[in-house]
Order: C-alpha cells, then structure tokens, then sequence
C-alpha cells in the first residue's frame, strides 16, 4: 500500500501522539478547538505519510529531528546522526553496518570503514550517498 510513499517518519509519530493527547483532553475539557486541532494534525500525518515528495518530507523530519536533539540534549533516539531515516543501527561484530534506503525504508548491509560511498538501493534502485 504504502510502495512508492514516504510512510510514517519520527515527525509522524510525534504528530499523531500530539493528535491522541488532543483527543484525551477534548473528553475533559469542553474546547472544540482541541478536536479541530486534532483534525488537522491527523489530516497532515496522512497527507505527509502518502506523499511522493521523498525531499520534502525527509527535509522536515531532520528539522523536526534538529528540534528535538536541542530539547532532549543532543540525543538522537538511537541513532549514529540526526536524521533517523537513512541511517541503521550501529555495526555489529561482522565488520557490516546495517543501513536504511532513505526512499523505500529497506535494510541494507555495507562494509564498515569503507568512507563515503555511493548505494544503489537493490529494492527501489535509487541512489544515495553515506559515509560508513
């Protein structure tokens, strides 16, 4: 369903984790501009989530990622760099580092300590640069 999307990213996440907590506070307090909120919010997840515009939407997930790193500490939530999407969990013992194609979300295995190289995703055949 989702072949072809961006999908759901951190930015997406925290949207719809805002839209719920929106949604809980509406059955307390009796603003309907909360639910409107809510609303839009869900209306931007899904929006964000079946976009084609891969640039875009990585651009503000590392915005969103940026933001949050200041509020957090400089904590990434587990990854080796800002920007969640494209970069996998660190290098097991077998000298390979698992990446993550920015465009189709599949896992990759490289070499570790090889630089900057460039991949050709063997799902989506799209290229991208990252430094192992």
């Amino acid at each position: 369903m989702f072949n072809g999307r961006y999908g759901i990213d951190e930015l997406g996440r925290f949207m719809l984790i805002v839209a719920g907590i929106l949604v809980v506070l509406r059955l307390f307090v009796n603003v309907h501009a909360l639910s409107v909120a809510a609303v839009i919010l869900l209306i931007l997840v899904y929006s964000r989530a079946f976009s084609r515009y891969f640039d875009k939407r990585r651009a503000e997930n590392m915005k969103f990622l940026e933001m949050k790193a200041k509020f957090t500490g400089g904590k990434h939530g587990g990854f080796s760099k800002p920007g969640g999407a494209g970069f996998g969990p660190k290098p097991k013992n077998d000298g390979k580092r698992v990446l993550i194609c920015p465009y189709c979300k599949e896992k990759l295995r490289v070499p570790v300590g090889a630089g900057t190289i460039k991949i050709n995703c063997p799902h989506c055949h799209r290229q991208f640069e990252e430094t192992v």
